[in-house]
């Protein structure tokens, strides 16, 4: 419960902060974005390699990520624990199409034509992030009991979701404030229901 707790006492005003400061125009957030913009267009040329990676974060393809975790796990008898990351998935999902309505960031000017919508946040951040943070949260500490290889499952998964962060701003579909608070929405949320899930385990087991 503890760790749960953490996650949205952490994520909860990440969010908060990022999403007012938007939608108010702060300063610091354009600062924010201009720096992080500048330092992921170092490299150049990498248009092909990002678009190949947005791919794989596509909200549709994170729900074929949540079909195969979640069918492994209900044919290994961790039914529970495909439901859920099914229900954390879809409400997660569900949740971030009401912020983006209702904040309706403009996408950067240089964007391409695919990716249509409001900016903030970021589907396949939030979509990414919430797969990657369950995993880390809810997953692991029961599947695999070894902190060593833990950790360096961990390592690479937060690797991977930080490419995809890195991957979005490239294209132009995000602000870099979007993506960190796709992160921040991700983490609150799977704190959320795990905080829910456990609480009604608590009353169940009553």
């Amino acid at each position: 419960m503890k760790r749960y707790s953490k996650a949205i006492y952490w994520g909860l005003p990440i969010s908060l902060i990022l999403a007012i400061s938007i939608v108010l125009h702060l300063g610091w957030i354009n600062a924010f974005d201009n720096f992080f913009e500048g330092l992921v267009h170092i490299v150049p040329n990498l248009k092909g390699l990002m678009l190949k990676i947005t791919f794989l974060a596509d909200t549709k393809v994170d729900l074929i990520w949540m079909v195969l975790i979640a069918v492994i796990l209900w044919f290994r008898k961790q039914r529970p624990l495909a439901t859920n990351l099914v229900l954390t998935m879809i409400t997660g999902d569900a949740v971030g199409w009401v912020i983006k309505h209702l904040i309706q960031r403009a996408r950067p000017v240089q964007h391409l034509a695919v990716d249509d919508g409001f900016s903030f946040p970021s589907g396949h951040t939030l979509g990414m992030g919430m797969i990657v943070i369950w995993i880390i949260m809810v997953l692991l500490p029961v599947v695999l009991k070894d902190r060593t290889k833990r950790f360096w499952i961990d390592f690479l998964l937060i690797v991977w979701l930080v490419i995809v962060m890195i991957s979005r701003v490239y294209v132009y579909a995000h602000y870099p404030s979007d993506v960190c608070g796709s992160v921040a929405i991700a983490l609150t949320w799977v704190g959320v229901m795990q905080f829910v899930f456990e609480k009604i385990k608590q009353v169940v087991n009553k």
